[in-house]
C-alpha cells in the first residue's frame, strides 16, 4: 500500500487524502517535509520557528484540502499557504543573516571538493539573504532550488508572471558581483546570470 502510493501524483494523492485517507495525506507530509523545511529556513534562523510553521501548514492544507483547485500542480498550493503563514508570522520580525544548513548531516565526513561546494553554496545563499529583498529571495529561491517553473512561484507569492520575471531578473543581476567573487574557487556555485526566462513558461 505504502509502495503504491509513494508512485502516486501529487494530485491524486490530494484527492485521495480529501477523501479521507490518512495514508495519502501522510505521504504528502513525508514527500514535502524536507524541502518546505528547507524553503521556510531561508526566511527564520530559528529551527523552531521553521518547525511550527511546517506544522502549521500541514494542518491547514488538512484543513483546507476541499478548496485545492486540481488545474494547478498540489506543490504551487501547498507553497503558497506555506509561504503565507511564514510571511504573517515574520512581518514584524527582523530577519538575522544566519543560514541554516540545507542539507542533513552525513553519516561520513563528505570529500574536500564536496565540502568546498556546500560552503559556496552557503556563502552565496547567505550573501543573497543580505543584498536581496525578501520577495527577490524567495523568488530565485524557490526558481533555482526548488526548481518551480515562474508561473508557479508567481502563484505563491501572489504575484505576476511579468513581476516575477522582473524580481529574478533584478535578483540575478544583484548577485552578479557576489558571483564574480567566488568564480575563483575551484568549483564555483553558479546562478545563470545570462539566463532568461521564456515568455511562455508556467
Amino acid at each position: 500500500m505504502t509502495q503504491s502510493l509513494q508512485n502516486l501524483p501529487d494530485e491524486e494523492l490530494a484527492r485521495r487524502a480529501c477523501a479521507g485517507s490518512a495514508a495519502a495525506y501522510e505521504e504528502i507530509v513525508r514527500r514535502y517535509q524536507a524541502p518546505l523545511c528547507r524553503f521556510l529556513s531561508r526566511k527564520f534562523p530559528s529551527r523552531r520557528d521553521v518547525e511550527d510553521i511546517l506544522q502549521d501548514t500541514f494542518v491547514k492544507a488538512w484543513q483546507q484540502l476541499h478548496r485545492f483547485d486540481s488545474r494547478y500542480p498540489f506543490r504551487t498550493w501547498l507553497y503558497t499557504i506555506s509561504y503565507r503563514l511564514a510571511v504573517s508570522r515574520g512581518r514584524r520580525e527582523t530577519l538575522t543573516q544566519e543560514v541554516l544548513s540545507e542539507h542533513a548531516a552525513a553519516p561520513e565526513t563528505p570529500p574536500t571538493s564536496e565540502m568546498e561546494r556546500e560552503e559556496s553554496k552557503a556563502t552565496l545563499w547567505g550573501r543573497a539573504r543580505q543584498v536581496l529583498s525578501e520577495e527577490q529571495f524567495m523568488a530565485l529561491w524557490l526558481f533555482y532550488v526548488d526548481e518551480m517553473p515562474a508561473g508557479d512561484v508567481a502563484r505563491v507569492l501572489n504575484r505576476s508572471w511579468v513581476s516575477v520575471k522582473t524580481l529574478i531578473h533584478r535578483a540575478r543581476k544583484k548577485l552578479a558581483p557576489i558571483l564574480a567573487d567566488l568564480a575563483p574557487s575551484p568549483a564555483p556555485v553558479t546562478i545563470p546570470i545570462s539566463a532568461t526566462l521564456k515568455a511562455g513558461e508556467t
